[in-house]
C-alpha cells in the first residue's frame, strides 16, 4: 500500500477563518489520492493537517495566524473542575432529566470545535473551503498497478463497534430500533438510583473478582482502598452515567462507525442545524457534496492487523445516540500513534450539555482504552493550537498538552513559559536549543530518493530525471526539480522516499 499525493505547491493570500482578513493566509498543500495511516501519522507530526482529502501545511513564518500543532498526552491526563462539573451535567441530564439551574444559558468554555465559544470540539479547524474542492489530477487508483496491497488489511471496518470495542453480531446492538427500546424511564425496576459511590464500590469488586482474587483478598484490597484518598479519573466520572437496568430519564450511546457511513440525510441534517444555528453559515452554503469533502470523505486507508486496535486504523465517526435521537457527531481518525480530533458537530437543542468538551473528553477515554490493546496510541491529537486568536486557546485547557516547534518538530509543553513567547511573538522556534535541527531534514543526495509515479509504474526521482532529460526537448517538460526539493522539504526525509508524488 502506497500513499499517493499531488503537491499543489504554496497557497497564497487567501481568507482566513480565524482572524478574517481577507488575504492572508499562507500555506502549502497536496491532494491526498490514497494515504496510509502511518504516512499521515508522520505528517501531522510534521505541523501537516487534513481537510477531507487536502492535506496543508500552514507557512507559520508568514502566515497571519500561526497554527501550532498540539496534542494532549492522554495516559497522564489530569481532570480539572470545569471538566468534572461537564461531565456531571450530563450524568445529571441523563439520570433525571433536568437540565439544572444555570444550563440553559451555558455555552462551557468551549466552542466550534470541542471548545470555544461556540462549544463545538477540540479539533474541529477550518474546512479549507474552494482551495481544496477537488483534484487538480485525476487518477484511476485502479490502473496503478502498484496500489496491489500485501499488507494484512481488511477492506471495511467492523460494523457493530461502541465506544470502540468489537461486539457481537447480534443485529440489535447498536441500531437505532436498539436504542428506542431503552425507555426513558430505565430499567422499569422501580428502585431508586444508587448513590455513586456505591456504584463505583460495586465496579471496584466486579473488577478484582474478574482478576480471580477470592473473598479474603478481595476484602483485604477493599479495606486498603478505603484508607487511602484515591483520586478519581476520567473513566470513573464518565462510569457514573446510568447502566442499563438502573431508573434513568435518558440512555446516552456512543457508536463507531467508518465515515463513509457519515453521508445520511440524518446525520447531514444535525450538520447543517449546527453550522446556521452555531456558525451562522447561510443555508446557501450547505451543500451535501460539499459536506462530503470536508467530513465523509477520506484518503486514509482502513487497516487490519495484529498491532491494530480492534476497530482498525482509519477514518471513523463517533454518533452520540440520545436514547434513539442522533444529537451529535465527532469525526476522528485512530491512527499508529493517537486519536486525532478532526471535526465535533452537534444538536443546538442541546447546547446546554456543552456537549464540544464532554465530547473531547469522552475522545481522551477513547484514546485510553484503544491504548490498553495497542500501546502505540498513546495521545490525543486536537489539531492546531492559535495562540493569536483568543478563541481558539480554548485547547491549551487539556493537560498536559504539548506543541510542536515548527522548526525542529520536537514537542514542548504547553505552559507559562511557552504562552509567555507566544504573547511576545505570534510565531517562534519553541526548542531554545540553538544546535537542535530537523532530524528529518531531507539532504541534498536524499531528493535522489524521492518517489515519483508517472502514468500508472513509479521510479526514484534520479530514474526519473533522467527519462524527463531524454524527452525534455521533444515534448517540452518542466523540469521538476524545485517543486520535487519543495515537497521533500516539507513531507521530510522518510516520507518522501515511502510516498508516491504524482506527476501525472
Amino acid at each position: 500500500m502506497f500513499t499517493i499525493v499531488d503537491f499543489y505547491g504554496k497557497q497564497s493570500n487567501y481568507s482566513c477563518g480565524y482572524c478574517k482578513q481577507p488575504t492572508s493566509c499562507q500555506s502549502h498543500g497536496m491532494w491526498a489520492h490514497t494515504m496510509t495511516c502511518q504516512d499521515y501519522q508522520d505528517l501531522i507530526d510534521r505541523g501537516w493537517r487534513r481537510s477531507g482529502c487536502y492535506c496543508y501545511k500552514p507557512e507559520m513564518n508568514t502566515t497571519c495566524c500561526p497554527s501550532y500543532t498540539i496534542k494532549c498526552d492522554a495516559m497522564n491526563f489530569r481532570l480539572n473542575k470545569s471538566h468534572k462539573k461537564i461531565i456531571k451535567r450530563v450524568n445529571k441530564f441523563l439520570k433525571d432529566g433536568i437540565k439544572g439551574k444555570d444550563e440553559d444559558t451555558a455555552k462551557g468554555s468551549d466552542g466550534g470545535s470541542h471548545g470555544t465559544a461556540d462549544d463545538g470540539g477540540c479539533g474541529g479547524d477550518l474546512e479549507m473551503g474552494d482551495v481544496a474542492r477537488n483534484p487538480r489530477k485525476e487518477l484511476d487508483l485502479n490502473e496503478v498497478r502498484v496500489l496491489k496491497a500485501k499488507e494484512d488489511e481488511g477492506s471495511e471496518p467492523p460494523q457493530d463497534v461502541v465506544d470502540g470495542l468489537c461486539l457481537a453480531k447480534d443485529p440489535t446492538v447498536g441500531s437505532s430500533s436498539n436504542l428506542s427500546t431503552r425507555s426513558s424511564t430505565g430499567g422499569g425496576s422501580g428502585q431508586p438510583p444508587k448513590k455513586a459511590k456505591l456504584l463505583r464500590i460495586e465496579r471496584k469488586r466486579e473488577k478484582l473478582i474478574q482478576k480471580g482474587l477470592n473473598a479474603e483478598e478481595i476484602e483485604q484490597k477493599m479495606k486498603e482502598a478505603k484508607g487511602k484518598n484515591v483520586e478519581k479519573s476520567l473513566e470513573d466520572f464518565l462510569d457514573e452515567e446510568p447502566k442499563d437496568g438502573e431508573q434513568a430519564a435518558h440512555r446516552l450511546k456512543v457508536k463507531l462507525v467508518p465515515s463513509h457511513e457519515g453521508a445520511t440525510d440524518l446525520v447531514y441534517a444535525l450538520y447543517c442545524s449546527y453550522q446556521m444555528k452555531i456558525h451562522n453559515d447561510p443555508a446557501s452554503k450547505l451543500k451535501m457534496d460539499r459536506y462530503k469533502r470536508f467530513l465523509v470523505k477520506s484518503p486514509l486507508k482502513f487497516t487490519t492487523g495484529s498491532n491494530s486496535p480492534n476497530c482498525g486504523f482509519g477514518s471513523f465517526h463517533q454518533q452520540y445516540w440520545l436514547d434513539d435521537r442522533l444529537i451529535a457527531v465527532a469525526v476522528i481518525d485512530v491512527l499508529p500513534s493517537c486519536v486525532s480530533s478532526v471535526y465535533f458537530f452537534y444538536d443546538p437543542e442541546y447546547r446546554f450539555l456543552s456537549l464540544g468538551t464532554y465530547a473531547s473528553l469522552r475522545e481522551l477515554a477513547f484514546t485510553r482504552k484503544l491504548h490498553q490493546h495497542t500501546p502505540s496510541i498513546a495521545n490525543y491529537y486536537m489539531g492546531f493550537y492559535i495562540h493569536s486568536c483568543p478563541k481558539m486557546r480554548y485547547k491549551s485547557n487539556l493537560y498536559p498538552s504539548y506543541l510542536l516547534c515548527p522548526e525542529v518538530y520536537s514537542w514542548h509543553p504547553l505552559d507559562a513559559r511557552v504562552r509567555q513567547k507566544l504573547d511576545q511573538s505570534k510565531y517562534c522556534r519553541l526548542n531554545e536549543d540553538p544546535k537542535a535541527v530537523d532530524a528529518n531534514a531531507i539532504q541534498p543526495e536524499d531528493i535522489e530518493e524521492v518517489l515519483i509515479l508517472h502514468g500508472s509504474s513509479y521510479r526514484r526521482y534520479s530514474l526519473y530525471m533522467n527519462v524527463c532529460l531524454c524527452f525534455q526537448k521533444m515534448v517540452g517538460l518542466k523540469h521538476p526539480d524545485e517543486n520535487t526539493r519543495t515537497y521533500a522539504k516539507l513531507v521530510g526525509k522518510v516520507c518522501s522516499a515511502r510516498m508516491l508524488l504524482y506527476e501525472g
